[in-house]
């Protein structure tokens, strides 16, 4: 692999350098060059998405884009403001086919759901990065952020990628990432159920499905959780011990 091959793809996958290939990463460790370029393409990415990561998407955002878009734009910018609005038009057309809750679902489930999406698409980088579960629980125990007391028996033994802390329906929350087989991840929701509504049962997992995404719900202790995965149900049940 050369710089240029390395430069792609690290290019594609700065808010997710797992996804970077081992050849592409030891590229960037062995030249100074390219290690300063990822340096400054990772932290201006970063600063996007930090932008992005708390913007709503109001509801006929998509249609108040698209109606836009037949306006009569002023002369001196009627070769921008079109590129402009297709931008923002197809930025929030794909948000809103990737965005899994709907209004069915409990407030905080469906904005658990959304934050998992932001984090499994790039669009939120984590906090802390960690191989470990117990290096995760170490950190937010450290930062008083919610840390779960008990999991799924098989969630202790997979590689973890971080953790980041959001709000989820006004209650601290944090997501934890793991790593699946064929490429896959699971991300584990954990917040606080006092107050929360529609709380689900206490160590029962509910199995749900929203658009291309699989979830359990359920609650422990304090504890109210989500763990989602695109991967299919059967590689969720797995977690459980279900298959």
């Amino acid at each position: 692999m050369n710089r240029e091959e390395a430069r792609l793809e690290l290019d594609a996958t700065t808010l997710r350098p797992q996804d970077a290939s081992p050849e592409a990463r030891a590229q960037a460790e062995s030249d100074p060059e390219l290690a300063a370029w990822l340096e400054q393409r990772t932290a201006f990415d970063e600063s996007v998405a930090d932008a992005f990561q708390n913007l709503p998407v109001t509801p006929g955002l998509r249609e108040s884009i698209l109606s836009a878009a037949y306006a009569s734009p002023k002369k001196s910018t009627r070769w921008v403001t079109p590129t402009l609005i297709a931008a923002a038009a197809c930025l929030a057309f794909g948000w809103t086919l990737l965005w899994p809750g709907n209004s069915a679902m409990a407030a905080w489930e469906s904005e658990s759901l959304a934050a998992v999406a932001k984090v499994e698409y790039g669009v939120m980088k984590l906090d802390e990065r960690a191989a470990t579960l117990e290096a995760v629980k170490k950190h937010l125990t450290l930062a008083e952020c919610p840390c779960p007391s008990a999991l799924p028996p098989a969630l202790a033994d997979l590689r973890t990628f971080g953790c980041k802390r959001v709000q989820i329906d006004g209650h601290a929350a944090t997501i934890i990432c793991f790593e699946l087989q064929n490429g896959k991840e699971a991300h584990l929701v954990v917040l606080d159920n006092t107050n929360l509504g529609d709380c689900p049962a206490a160590d029962a997992p509910c199995f749900k499905s929203a658009k291309h995404w699989r979830y359990a719900s359920w609650s422990h202790g304090s504890h109210a959780f989500i763990l989602a995965t695109t991967a299919d149900e059967a590689a969720l049940k797995k977690l459980f011990g279900l298959v």
